[in-house]
């Protein structure tokens, strides 16, 4: 693969300060690993995340549902305005090699359905509130034979970020 790994991290939108730690950690793990990250642009995790990112010198690509690219997190390389709003979903999970959801609600709910559909790997953080927890482990539906990867750490996580990613390669 020539162009560079494009992770997609999901969640929250509100301030958890355990979810948004998690998330700032990832950001920063991404980015040295040279991976690009895809975010909703928003608050909560997406922010949290793309400004870990962003501290350690990586790219953040913001698909925004906004018309505005500079709305959102003031955390990101590019700003893509969508103005299509959760609609934009779908392309947070099309653009993502692997994706990550850390809690989340209505919105990351979306998502990880839309990444099932799509057969895109999901990584799952379990011990947080949100779609991430419920849905870590299971198998949606007989459209695909694998599960949600589920993670305890963020220790685990990366490591199975790794794994994905080496799969793809």
């Amino acid at each position: 693969m020539h162009r560079k790994v494009q992770i997609t991290v999901i969640g929250d939108s509100q301030e958890i300060e355990l979810h948004n730690e998690i998330a700032y950690q990832l950001g920063k793990y991404i980015a040295k690993q040279g991976w690009v990250l895809i975010t909703g642009g928003k608050e909560g995790v997406m922010h949290a995340c793309s400004k870990g990112a962003i501290e350690e010198g990586g790219i953040v690509v913001a698909i925004l549902p906004d018309e505005n690219p500079d709305l959102g997190t003031p955390y990101k390389t590019i700003g893509i305005a969508t103005g299509i709003g959760y609609a934009r979903n779908s392309i947070n999970i099309l653009s993502g090699d692997v994706i990550v959801a850390i809690g989340g609600g209505s919105g990351t709910l979306s998502e990880i359905a839309y990444a099932w559909a799509y057969n895109k790997p999901i990584i799952a953080f379990k011990n947080c509130n949100g779609w991430s927890s419920k849905l870590a482990d299971t198998q949606i539906d007989n459209r695909r034979n694998d599960k949600i990867i589920g993670v305890n750490s963020l220790e685990e996580l990366k490591q199975k970020l790794k794994e994905e990613v080496e799969k793809i390669k």
